[in-house]
């Protein structure tokens, strides 16, 4: 029998996924990640470290999964986004990678946004990502203003599949999905010379790789390392993707107008159209490469989830598990008795749908009658809140595709039909990067027509979920006033973090 392994290299978690041509998890190998936390704003991972999990992952899949070497038919890569993996002329890290919630640039991203905003347009314009702390665009331009040397040394610059697919094939690539988060010229599709040459960064142009296409077969699994691994060393590698597209490709979202949530340590909001009704560099949007034809995705990132809950289950809650706080929240009337939760617990802030690097977490309207319980599903609902406030620019007449952990949670789900007043769809499954990986191999080896075949093929759906008219109307207007409390808030996170630079 013959699989695909699909590798996902997290943020939280690096992974790599055994699937059958039917899109079936057969096994799984997942070891826990190591980000670095510095400070309040700053976020790294050591490149080395990352590699070393990813290949005791592989390791463990061929010894451990019913797969062969010569049953794998090929391998897919994707991996967390944005952030500034580099190396040296001999293939080493240069320092720890920069991660994409790293929050260390905010004052470049404020010199080009309110110092010379015409700049800070023109990279919004040009690329279809506005100005943000985390994107490579803003690392590297922090990396020159303060640690020019490091970068010099450099040779290339990653993103993090890259380098996972450098370490497998020794190959130096580059795909559209990641680069297009702030290097690429959207319209042109090619890197952005012109605003890297104003933005002071025209040294550096020659550290992009050559781009490619998500499914374009890059190369095949060197020699020594497929020995270390137990694969073959003919055993072809595809470029891969982003991990938010991998996981959008994954869940099967591949059409014109399809919309895609996936509840993970970020809730990637994704909207696809086709690239001739992109208006790039309009307010509110965000535009980034699909892996598939001339889609584009307004994706919409925020910058925390799921970490949201985790904080409420260490700090709030009594109970841990999942299914126990499903019936507690359940419990809990629609609105949370008018406590509303904002989910801005990233040390970097916020990203989507609006950037502020400030950006705080609080809750707003406790009282003597607020209980835990009361707390805890408010973090539910100002998740979901924050989604809907990135899905402003969807067809509303579309399904949402929904997936992730807390896609698990049926309470949660329900609240987000309800919330967003749209209808919802659960998939199968639970490794949705790595499967999407795994099916641009299969489209890249022909064993898949096309992604659509694909995503015929290979995704499954759980449950349908139709949103409560008894809620939506009482969710609208809670959402109007979670919108007036976080746009009355931003110059006060501003203070907030004025005050505390004052007298650290």
């Amino acid at each position: 029998m013959s699989y695909f392994i699909g590798i996902d290299a997290g943020t939280s978690n690096v992974k790599a996924v055994l699937f059958d041509y039917s899109g079936n998890e057969i096994h799984v190998e997942s070891l826990e990640n190591d980000p670095i936390y510095i400070g309040d704003t700053d976020v790294e991972q050591n490149m080395n470290i990352l590699w070393e999990k990813v290949a005791l992952c592989l390791r463990m899949l061929l010894e451990n999964g019913p797969a062969k070497a010569d049953d794998i038919k090929a391998i897919g890569v994707t991996g967390q986004g944005e952030g500034c993996w580099l190396i040296d002329e001999a293939g080493e890290p240069v320092q720890d990678a920069l991660l994409w919630c790293d929050g260390r640039a905010s004052d470049e991203v404020a010199k080009v946004t309110k110092v010379n905003p015409e700049l800070g347009e023109l990279i919004y314009q040009t690329t279809g990502t506005p100005p943000l702390t985390g994107t490579q665009l803003m690392l590297l331009k922090w990396m020159k203003e303060n640690r020019k040397a490091v970068l010099d040394k450099a040779q290339h610059v990653f993103f993090c599949k890259d380098w996972v697919r450098y370490k497998l094939t020794g190959k130096i690539n580059g795909d559209y999905t990641d680069t297009g988060t702030s290097l690429i010229d959207a319209r042109a599709e090619k890197v952005a010379d012109e605003m890297l040459t104003k933005l002071g960064l025209a040294d550096y142009i020659s550290y992009i790789p050559e781009q490619v296409t998500s499914d374009t077969i890059v190369g095949t699994v060197d020699v020594e390392v497929a020995q270390s691994l137990g694969l073959n060393p003919d055993t072809p590698v595809i470029a891969g993707a982003i991990d938010v597209i991998a996981a959008a490709v994954g869940i099967g979202t591949v059409e014109d107008k399809d919309i895609c949530v996936i509840l993970g340590t970020t809730c990637a909001n994704e909207i696809f159209k086709r690239k001739a009704d992109c208006n790039f560099g309009e307010p509110g949007t965000r535009y980034e490469k699909h892996a598939v034809g001339d889609l584009y995705v307004n994706l919409l990132p925020t910058m925390n989830g799921t970490p949201n809950i985790d904080w409420a289950l260490e700090n709030i809650s009594q109970v841990k598990d999942f299914s126990e706080i499903d019936h507690l929240i359940s419990q809990v009337p629609v609105g949370s008795g008018g406590v509303i939760y904002h989910p801005y617990i990233s040390a970097a802030g916020e990203r989507a749908p609006f950037y502020h690097p400030f950006a705080k977490a609080n809750f707003f309207g406790v009282n003597m009658g607020t209980t835990r319980a009361h707390l805890l599903r408010a973090v539910y609902e100002g998740i979901t809140m924050s989604i809907k406030d990135c899905l402003q620019d969807a067809n509303k007449n579309s399904k949402i595709f929904i997936a992730g952990g807390g896609a698990k949670s049926t309470v949660w789900v329900q609240m987000i039909s309800d919330i967003t007043a749209m209808e919802v769809v659960v998939s199968i499954g639970n490794e949705f990067g790595a499967k999407g990986a795994a099916m641009m191999a299969g489209v890249a080896t022909g064993v898949y027509a096309d992604y659509a075949d694909a995503a015929k093929k290979t995704c499954k759906f759980a449950k349908t979920y139709q949103p409560n008219p008894k809620h939506v109307d009482f969710y609208q207007e809670l959402y109007e006033l979670y919108r007036d409390i976080r746009m009355a808030s931003e110059p006060l996170w501003t203070k907030r973090a004025e005050i505390l630079k004052k007298y650290k």
